[in-house]
């Protein structure tokens, strides 16, 4: 068996991709191969590559942030001799906070070599693929606000970050556009504040979107919240956070159901976030890949 370790060192931390490095220097095994990225979309480029040319089973492995991972995955999950293994050296890494895991086990190079496999859903959005969460409102509109305030080099990213929210309280809560489940028609009294299509459980960091999401039972969770004030805004994103908002009786607004197709259509292109990359579109259309992605799992666990 090889073992495919794709860097991105562009993720995270500089020091977190060199503890990969090291640990792998203590490895002496001809079967390790180490390519790293050097543009958009290399990723997957470097995996699919290696992977089909290959005669033996290979462990792919996505050292980066959760962008990196989604390119691995694009790039490899379709293929029948492959693995793909999670090494979190990025800032969000939403992706493994879904396993039962301990966290810290994932940049452990060696129990991740010796881990055991199991088998995950993944999403199709429209021509791209998923492993975590779909999104369209707000997180969008955040998402590509920040870009504006990142052009001031008097604020720091975080700042940034943080001035795209309040811009966003203000301008951002209102979207339009027509959502169908399995089929059937969502009705809606107001625009929507933000809706999302889940398997992975977090996203943002860790923010616990979709707390009974299951990365392996064949569904969509899908989440959808209409518009409301800042004040009631603001009282709803603690328990979000936390995700504690499907059982808040002061959140009976919000619509969260299991299903297996979702359908957002606009009458102008409209943004959607796929694990986080923000592309605009005029039409969405999410439907799950069952059991389509081997994952490494740490030994120990």
């Amino acid at each position: 068996m090889k073992h495919l370790f794709i860097i991105n060192k562009t993720a995270g931390k500089a020091e977190s991709y060199r503890k990969v490095l090291s640990q792998l220097e203590q490895i002496k095994t001809d079967d390790v191969i180490v390519r790293y990225t050097e543009k958009p979309a290399h990723a997957a480029e470097l995996a699919r590559g290696y992977v089909r040319q290959s005669d033996e089973y290979v462990r792919v492995y996505a050292c980066g942030g959760d962008g990196t991972v989604n390119e691995v995955i694009s790039g490899i999950y379709d293929l029948d001799n492959c693995a793909f293994a999670p090494v979190p050296t990025g800032s969000g890494n939403d992706f493994i906070r879904s396993f039962d895991c301990d966290q810290s086990d994932f940049l452990n190079i060696e129990k991740l070599m010796n881990g055991s496999e199991t088998v995950i859903d993944l999403l199709r959005c429209n021509d791209r693929i998923s492993c975590n969460s779909v999104t369209v409102g707000f997180d969008c509109a955040v998402a590509k606000n920040v870009e504006k305030f990142k052009n001031n080099r008097f604020l720091t990213a975080e700042t940034a970050y943080k001035m795209s929210i309040f811009y966003c309280l203000i301008n951002g809560r209102k979207h339009n556009f027509k959502i169908a489940a399995d089929g059937k028609d969502i009705p809606v009294e107001s625009t929507y504040l933000l809706s999302l299509c889940a398997k992975g459980k977090y996203y943002g960091g860790g923010i616990k979107c979709a707390p009974e999401a299951d990365n392996s039972d064949g569904m969509i969770d899908f989440t959808a919240i209409p518009t409301v004030g800042v004040i009631k805004f603001l009282r709803l994103l603690p328990s979000f956070t936390k995700g504690e908002h499907l059982n808040n009786p002061k959140a009976d607004f919000i619509t969260h159901k299991k299903c297996k197709e979702i359908e957002y259509k606009s009458d102008i292109p409209f943004e959607i976030g796929i694990d986080g990359e923000i592309i605009t579109v005029e039409k969405a259309k999410i439907s799950v890949l069952p059991k389509a992605l081997r994952v490494v799992i740490p030994s120990g666990q």
